[in-house]
């Protein structure tokens, strides 16, 4: 478990919190499968055999992945993935905010 207290945040900053993690909520935290590859195979005859598996989602915008990559990683450690946290301050996230999604993301 995280050990980090809760933020203190305006509503603003809160509200950005929520509409970031709704943005990456079903990202999942693997890379699709290269075509061609033997995942890739794998997975079309796994879904050959039990059926095709529901509607797949938009790929994530290039400027939410440090996002995923930072809560993926977060989520595995269980502590704070320091080394995405500068690409997050480069997009404009306080300390605060990315401890909140941390928090609430991982």
């Amino acid at each position: 478990m995280l050990t980090i207290a809760t933020p203190q945040l305006n509503p603003a900053e809160w509200q950005d919190v929520r509409a970031t993690l709704n943005a990456v909520a079903d990202c999942g935290c693997a890379e699709p499968a290269v075509a061609g590859s033997l995942r890739s195979r794998l997975g079309h005859a796994i879904g050959a055999l039990i059926g095709p598996k529901k509607a797949a989602s938009a790929p994530l915008p290039v400027h939410l992945r440090p996002v995923r990559d930072f809560l993926c990683e977060t989520g595995r450690t269980r502590r704070l993935a320091e080394r995405h946290v500068p690409s997050l301050s480069a997009q404009g996230f306080s300390r605060a905010q990315i401890e909140a999604l941390a928090l609430l993301g991982a």
